[in-house]
């Protein structure tokens, strides 16, 4: 019987307990690799793709790169869901990897718990996840390319009312 991927070793290359080890610098070196990742971290300008860009950092240490041929500045986030953030690097890191490591998905409340951050931020954060992940499988279609995949019917869980249990003594009465 094959292994299931969350006890594989390929999941196990973000952890947790990792991220909240990491200092900024590797946790912005982790964010670096993972969004440019063509390039081995090394900076892409997200307004002309050129290659060549250098580190301009802000007066509080904030990450921000300066493209050579179009002078614009940018940072690891621009243009990902994780633009104009507020939080650090390693509290995003530590989200995704709540986020893709909780099988039947993580609630709010639980994610604003284990963040130490408001309800509204982790609702939002939450919600910016499954709207990456919902646009990188936008284009696919169920059964590949040719394909029809069919539901003939199916049953979902939940409560099945028995007959009789309406309140009206089983009586079936239709709105006049």
């Amino acid at each position: 019987m094959a292994q299931h991927f969350l006890l594989s070793r390929q999941a196990k290359t973000l952890s947790l307990a990792k991220i909240y080890q990491m200092k900024d610098a590797e946790a912005e070196m982790a964010f670096r690799k993972v969004r440019w990742d063509k390039t081995d971290g090394e900076p892409v300008c997200s307004h002309c793709g050129s290659l060549i860009a250098y580190d301009c950092r802000r007066l509080k240490g904030a990450p921000r790169f300066r493209c050579r041929q179009c002078r614009k500045d940018f940072s690891i986030t621009s243009g990902t869901l994780f633009a104009q953030h507020k939080l650090p690097l390693r509290c995003y890191l530590a989200a995704v990897a709540i986020f893709c490591n909780e099988v039947k998905g993580k609630s709010a409340l639980a994610l604003s718990r284990d963040l130490n951050v408001s309800y509204k931020c982790a609702f939002v954060l939450l919600h910016k996840l499954r709207e990456a992940m919902a646009e990188e499988f936008k284009d696919r279609v169920i059964g590949g390319a040719g394909k029809v995949a069919e539901v003939d019917g199916g049953y979902f869980g939940g409560y099945v009312k028995p007959a009789g249990s309406d309140g009206l003594g089983g009586q079936c009465t239709s709105p006049a």
